[in-house]
């Protein structure tokens, strides 16, 4: 029920949130992080959806280590969790502290893409396993990386539309493991 609660209301809510009043394909999270009166937002958000996900995932992790080896998705959820504080906690004010921003930039992208390997690879041990409960896991998965390389390609920046649409991604492949892996 808690889990619910997060994937399908508090996280949504919160990264629709901070996305307000901002150009979906001309601006991204870092960029709405740097104005002042959003610092403290961004930071909520981060927390309560880093925490989330990592949690809800070393879960899913251990349940589905009863079925197959998770060592290595075990491994990518704790470097992207890692760089995911390292990107948090480092400023991104490109023409005041330009390595800073090089370094957030580089963590966000990295953990960001280390996170979708772990989900990836998820789901491909469970499609091996029972391909018609891992069909819709790779499905969302292959959409989410088709969107968000499109919108790349379109807008020539990592945007905030890009962002939601993984954030939500994930969500739902957090629900759908957490049920799949509790039987």
């Amino acid at each position: 029920m808690v889990s619910a609660v997060f994937s399908y209301i508090l996280i949504p809510f919160l990264t629709f949130f901070l996305a307000r009043g901002t150009g979906y394909f001309t601006t991204n999270f870092s960029s709405i992080r740097t104005a002042l009166s959003r610092q403290g937002e961004f930071l909520l958000w981060s927390i309560i959806t880093g925490t989330y996900f990592f949690f809800s995932l070393r879960l899913i992790l251990l349940k589905a280590g009863q079925y197959f080896s998770t060592k290595k998705e075990t491994l990518l959820l704790f470097l992207s969790a890692g760089m995911m504080l390292l990107f948090v906690i480092t400023p991104y004010l490109p023409a005041r502290f330009p390595f800073l921003s090089f370094i957030h930039v580089i963590t966000a992208i990295s953990s960001t893409v280390v996170l979708f390997f772990c989900l990836l690879i998820l789901a491909l041990k469970l499609y091996f396993r029972e391909p018609e409960k891992g069909r819709p896991c790779l499905f969302l998965l292959i959409s989410t990386a088709v969107f968000c390389i499109s919108s790349l390609i379109l807008s020539g920046i990592i945007n905030t539309a890009m962002e939601i649409w993984f954030v939500l991604a994930c969500c739902l492949l957090i629900r759908a493991y957490l049920r799949l892996f509790s039987k």
